[in-house]
């Protein structure tokens, strides 16, 4: 019972449902860009390096924010005392080794760039995180380079392009999202976010400013049949009617709940934009 205790509170802090998005995501990506056969197992040590270096990610980033989360997230492992911190930053150590060892697979380059990604995970969680939209822009950034590697281990990088700006987009206005979510105890520890330095009136037209640049480009790739008419349709009737439906949410009320709820939508938007560029390829 202890033992699965221990391994529910592993997967908890590890973030399953970002875990899964990164994985989702090298997947789309590697079938988006791929033009030759699927091989499965190639496909899957793919996911799996990028999946355990986001894992990694979010392991170092709660061991920062310790202190930060008894306010802000007080239910999760670290503020709660599921899990010690000496643990955790073993697990952290575990999790990078598992997302490089997987990477080996694809040569000096998939190594050095998961590499990457772990060192700016790092420096993001100590000290970029800290400096207004900078931290925004790297996890934004990062979540965007699941879609690069996947075309990368593909064989086509470039097939990876379009949809990494569009992650990169959506990635980035979640983020300020959760920076509005955050407030109160960014405020409490002095953490300057966009938000928190601006405030709340600033940062939705900000975001209505990044939404509305996202729907414009969504409708691009379509003109310059670049995807076709499968793209646009599903881009149109659900995408773009979500990114509406979060701003409308966003304008009507700002309290926590809502906040939650909208950053749950723009998750799923990505994935549903993920999945256009997959049919519409």
């Amino acid at each position: 019972m202890i033992c699965m205790e221990k391994i529910k509170t592993i997967i908890k802090i590890s973030r399953p449902v970002n875990f899964l998005i990164a994985f989702f995501a090298v997947t789309i990506s590697y079938f988006i860009s791929s033009s030759k056969p699927v091989h499965l197992i190639e496909l899957i040590l793919a996911a799996l390096a990028m999946s355990f270096s986001f894992a990694a990610g979010n392991v170092i980033n709660d061991i920062i924010d310790l202190e930060i989360d008894k306010i802000n997230k007080p239910g999760r492992v670290l503020p709660k005392g599921d899990l010690t911190l000496n643990f955790a930053k073993i697990l952290y150590i575990i999790f990078i080794v598992l997302s490089l060892v997987f990477s080996a697979s694809f040569g000096i380059f998939s190594i050095l760039f998961l590499a990457s990604v772990n060192v700016i995970l790092f420096f993001y969680s100590v000290y970029l995180k800290k400096i207004i939209l900078v931290g925004n822009f790297v996890v934004a950034l990062i979540t965007a380079s699941a879609l690069i590697y996947g075309a990368f281990v593909s064989g086509n990088i470039a097939g990876g392009v379009i949809p990494a700006v569009f992650a990169f987009l959506i990635n980035f206005i979640r983020e300020i999202i959760k920076d509005m979510e955050d407030i109160k105890g960014d405020i409490s520890k002095n953490v300057i976010t966009f938000p928190s330095k601006f405030g709340i009136k600033h940062s939705l037209a900000l975001i209505l400013f990044l939404t509305v640049s996202t729907i414009i480009l969504t409708i691009i790739p379509f003109v310059f049949k670049i995807y076709k008419i499968e793209f646009f349709i599903i881009v149109m009737c659900s995408v773009n009617v979500l990114f509406i439906y979060m701003l409308k949410l966003l304008y009507q009320s700002q309290a926590l709940q809502t906040l939650k709820k909208v950053s749950s939508l723009v998750k799923l938007n990505m994935m549903i934009g993920l999945i256009a560029i997959l049919l519409g390829k």
